[in-house]
Order: C-alpha cells, then sequence, then structure tokens
C-alpha cells in the first residue's frame, strides 16, 4: 500500500514528465505531506494548512464550485504554466523550436513506459483519450457474430464506437448492467461472467469508471477470459496515475488511457505483451 507521501512523490514524477521543472508551489504540497506524514487520514481532513497548500496548486476561480473533475479536470497551476512556456517557446522560435520538441516526445514516451511498466515499443502517445480507445476498438480483427461484453457505464464514445462496429461488421455487442455504485468486485465479475459465450472474444472494462469511481476486477477478469481464448481491452482513463499499479498486475491485453489531468491532452495506448 502506498503511504501519502509516496503518493505526493509519484504525482510529482508524473507532472515532470508533461509539465517540465518544478514550482515552488507544488514542492509546499510536498513539504505539507511530509509533515503530516504522522497523521491518521481523519486528522489530515481537519488540517487546514495543508488542504490550502493543495488548493494553492490549482488556479480555479473560487467565485464557483467545479463539480466536474474528469473531462473538464481542474487547471493546475505547474500544468498551465508548461503549457504557456511551451507555447511561447513554440510561438517565437517556430519550425526551429519544433525541431526541437519533437526530440523530447520520444523520452516523454520512455518515461510513461516507466511510469506503467511497460516497454516503450508496447506504448503509442495518442491526440486523446477517445482516439487511444478507438485503435483497438476500430482495429481489431472481428467478423459477424463474434462477441464484445462491455458494461453500461463504460465512456459513452467508446460504446458508441462498438456500436458502430456492430452496425459495420455485425459484431455483437453485450452490454452488462452495472447497479448503482458501488458494485461489490465479486458482484462485478459475476455479472460480467454471466454475459460470456464461447462466441466471445472481448471483454472491455473501464479501469476507473468516470461516473463514479467505481473500480473492475481487472486481474480476476483477465484470469478468468484468457483460458478461454478471450483478449481484454481495459479504459484506462481514470485510472493511469491515479491509482498505485504497474501494467503486469492487470493482465490485459490492451490498455488506454488519457494525459488530460496531467496535462492539456494527449493520450497513451498500450499493447501489452
Amino acid at each position: 500500500m502506498w503511504n501519502r507521501r509516496d503518493f505526493l512523490k509519484g504525482c510529482a514524477a508524473g507532472f515532470g514528465v508533461l509539465a517540465g521543472a518544478g514550482d515552488s508551489v507544488f514542492e509546499r504540497i510536498l513539504a505539507a505531506g511530509r509533515d503530516t506524514a504522522h497523521l491518521t487520514p481523519e486528522q489530515l481532513a481537519d488540517d487546514e494548512d495543508f488542504w490550502f497548500e493543495v488548493q494553492q496548486a490549482f488556479t480555479e476561480d473560487r467565485n464557483i464550485i467545479n463539480l466536474n473533475n474528469g473531462t473538464i479536470q481542474n487547471g493546475l497551476r505547474i500544468v498551465q504554466d508548461a503549457v504557456r512556456r511551451h507555447c511561447e517557446f513554440s510561438g517565437n522560435a517556430a519550425w526551429h523550436s519544433m525541431a526541437i520538441l519533437a526530440k523530447e516526445i520520444e523520452s516523454c514516451r520512455r518515461r510513461l513506459a516507466s511510469h506503467l511498466g511497460c516497454d516503450p515499443e508496447e506504448l503509442v502517445i495518442c491526440r486523446g483519450g477517445t482516439e487511444a480507445g478507438q485503435i483497438p476498438i476500430m482495429g481489431l480483427e472481428l467478423k459477424s457474430g463474434d462477441e464484445v461484453v462491455i458494461t453500461n457505464q463504460d465512456y459513452p464514445r467508446l460504446l458508441g464506437s462498438w456500436k458502430q462496429r456492430a452496425k459495420r461488421d455485425g459484431v455483437v455487442l453485450k452490454i452488462v448492467p452495472l447497479p448503482a455504485p458501488p458494485v461489490p468486485l465479486d458482484k462485478f465479475y459475476e455479472l460480467v461472467e454471466q454475459q460470456v459465450t464461447p462466441r466471445t472474444k472481448l471483454i472491455h472494462v473501464c479501469h476507473m469508471i468516470h461516473w463514479t469511481g467505481q473500480m473492475a476486477p481487472i486481474r480476476r477478469l483477465t484470469e478468468m477470459a484468457h483460458p478461454r481464448g478471450i483478449e481484454v481491452l481495459v479504459d484506462g482513463a481514470h485510472g493511469f496515475m491515479h491509482v498505485p499499479f504497474k501494467l503486469a498486475d492487470l493482465g490485459c491485453d490492451y490498455y488506454t488511457a488519457s494525459l488530460s489531468w496531467l496535462a492539456e491532452g494527449g493520450s497513451i495506448y498500450c499493447l501489452s505483451a
């Protein structure tokens, strides 16, 4: 299990991948984490000095309450500063700056692979979370009558993409009706397994459901699916860098993730070994 200090350090490393040098505000958060490492979660919840430092890392308008922390993420000060810095660099030096920044893509890909625990050659940087998900959805070789199992709480655009394949190629889409959260992991597993038949070719689940934060029993599903010749696609848009894991821990065949909470867009698509 990660403690609070390790989690904050992990976040700092993630920010460093895309945002460049550190920021004094974030350094103060790390310091606050060290100063409060001895507190229980209940005690920390009441520590206004700690949460003030966390609040100052964001640039949200204090006159509104932002209840969407997924698709429209909060504005991290360190990320916004990095975006402005890179935009200014690109705008002032044109082709020269792009030639320099293009070289950074590969080092960024390697650092992301290190975070995910996979070989860099297994990972592709895409333009957005939907594109990352649509690469396997539209690219997998499925024929008419092949079944795909997905839940009713998966990301709407990816559900729409599967419906397009159903119309275009005759793929049978079996949508698991998940109950209201929290769903016990045993129940989640049972509901998915009940939809599996000899014609099932793929199981598609969210690592963490964007609506509710519900987690899926990924490892258990892959251990059930693989002996039956079924592949597993995981939508990790809200899992990557939110919970500690390595790709090998999940055992899935394909993992897609969004980097939107780390920067102003971008995603990764990973083909598991």
